[in-house]
């Protein structure tokens, strides 16, 4: 790869010299490993506060704030007006053109209750700006038209219309909650600070405890379903397994490993047993001949994408610092 610009070519030299900082702490420990050491973690940091805001912070606190605190100053009969117009055009775009099919429109039900809910739902999303209404007018369209409910009898339509509109607000009792929350966590969060103070470090447990509780009760259903009841289904396994009719005995070897590793690898760790017969001295040795296989398969799973990361630098040392660099200069 060749670089495009000098700026580029820059930034090839200072990761192939840190590189080389890096590296040089297999030698012994220095300044330069350190200071590498130094920028890694500070860029990491930064990165990940600048990650947070961006995808946390900024989205989720800092916007729907605004916006709630904008569309309480909205005027509320610009928005209702935009309604209006909006559910007139869309009457007028779906009205039967005879008396007859007129009348045969005005006995299809009405779900009044969904529309109410759609309607909510279309003018109380946090991204939706109240007071520009061309953005209110093409929500508007698109929920219309998009939404899965029948409205086709559009003198219902008119008259929900009416109903929503003197009941409407523009900001409801659900986004007052929703905010309400907001700020509850905002402030749950910024309790983490008093870590910075030793005399009131203790109050940051609140929100650690806050956070372990909805961490483990997330965790705890997804991990037992995964790492146990998962397990115990994958080794509920036939020993002898047969492919029409007849006995697939690579399959079946490796279905009694598997039942022999499991039973055996349990019966290990009946540390309350007694073992002294031969039988549960051998079922000991083989679960542990098991657990070595399977430590010594994870140790060497390990290393080897460790040795693939340094296969990774150590061609990108020679395509892009070297090879790159001589491109760069036309050699």
């Amino acid at each position: 790869m060749t670089p495009d610009t000098f700026i580029d070519l820059t930034g090839i030299w200072v990761a192939a010299l840190l590189t080389f900082c890096v590296f040089s702490f297999l030698i012994k420990d220095n300044f330069m490993f350190k200071l590498t050491e130094a920028i890694f973690v500070g860029v990491s940091v930064g990165y990940f506060i600048v990650l947070t805001y961006q995808n946390g912070i900024k989205p989720k606190i800092e916007k729907p704030l605004i916006k709630y605190v904008h569309n309480l100053k909205v005027d509320k009969s610009a928005v209702t007006n935009t309604i209006v117009a909006e559910i007139n055009y869309f009457v007028s775009s779906n009205k039967p053109t005879n008396d007859l099919q007129l009348a045969a429109v005005e006995q299809i039900p009405f779900n009044e209750n969904g529309f109410f809910i759609l309607m909510n739902e279309t003018l109380g999303r946090s991204s939706l700006d109240l007071a520009d209404q061309k953005q209110v007018a093409m929500a508007l369209q698109n929920a219309l038209n998009n939404s899965t409910l029948n409205m086709k009898n559009i003198f219902a339509l008119e008259k929900s219309t009416e109903k929503y509109i003197k009941s409407y607000k523009t900001v409801s009792l659900s986004r007052n909650l929703w905010v309400a929350y907001i700020i509850f966590s905002l402030l749950l969060g910024l309790l983490f600070l008093s870590r910075f103070s030793p005399k009131h470090a203790w109050v940051s447990r609140y929100p650690m405890a806050y956070l372990l509780g909805i961490g483990v009760g997330m965790a705890m259903p997804l991990n037992f379903q995964t790492q146990i009841l998962g397990q115990i289904q994958a080794s509920i396994i036939p020993v002898v397994h047969t492919v029409s009719g007849s006995i697939d005995w690579a399959k079946t070897f490796g279905n009694i490993s598997l039942i022999v590793g499991i039973l055996s690898v349990l019966y290990y760790f009946f540390f309350s047993l007694k073992k002294t017969d031969p039988f549960s001295r051998g079922l000991t040795k083989i679960g542990i001949a098991y657990l070595m296989i399977g430590f010594g398969a994870s140790f060497a799973f390990t290393i080897m994408a460790r040795v693939s990361l340094l296969i990774g630098r150590v061609e990108f040392m020679k395509e892009e610092w070297i090879m790159g660099t001589i491109r760069y200069f036309g050699y």
